[in-house]
């Protein structure tokens, strides 16, 4: 091999390396956002509190990595996308490694996405019990100012504002 040609196989041994780093991190966060996941659907504020730990270092983790990442999207000559990966992918000349490097991506993508949809879903679950909290805090203030849904008069109709003192005076 000439020069050039070791330049070129450690930038490959290299995005190789950082792929496979951030891969495992991103599991492990995967791992974390689940594990949140199902102490929001069980209300167990022991278990959340963990998993937001574990996440903060995880993230921490996620962004020491980063400087990586630049350094391979500095090989592949543009931001780390499936379009600039599988014009890098199209350049190699060997099969086992183009194969190797479409697996890679596919798993890192695929982890990536799944991460992305179970924060979401996770920050949907936070945002609805935020809004549950405040509509319960307004009901026992007696708070007439915000409307409230689903609030029901002596005779079991509902109403839009409520009526009378706070729970927390009467």
């Amino acid at each position: 091999m000439n020069p050039n040609n070791n330049d070129i196989f450690d930038s490959i041994q290299n995005l190789k390396s950082v792929l496979n780093q951030q891969q495992v991190n991103l599991v492990k966060m995967l791992a974390i956002l689940r594990q949140e996941h199902q102490a929001l659907n069980n209300n167990d504020l022991a278990l959340f509190e963990d998993s937001v730990e574990k996440k903060y270092r995880q993230a921490k983790k996620l962004e020491e990595i980063q400087p990586l990442l630049n350094n391979v999207e500095k090989m592949l000559g543009g931001v780390l996308s499936k379009s600039s990966f599988t014009a890098f992918i199209q350049q190699l000349k060997d099969d086992n490694e183009k194969a190797e490097f479409e697996l890679l991506w596919k798993n890192f993508h695929g982890t990536l996405t799944q991460c992305d949809l179970q924060n979401k879903t996770n920050n949907r679950i936070l945002s609805a019990s935020a809004t549950n909290v405040k509509q319960t805090l307004s009901i026992l203030r007696g708070n007439t100012e915000q409307a409230t849904s689903n609030v029901y008069s002596e005779t079991g109709r509902q109403q839009d504002k409520l009526q009378g003192q706070p729970l927390a005076i009467a």
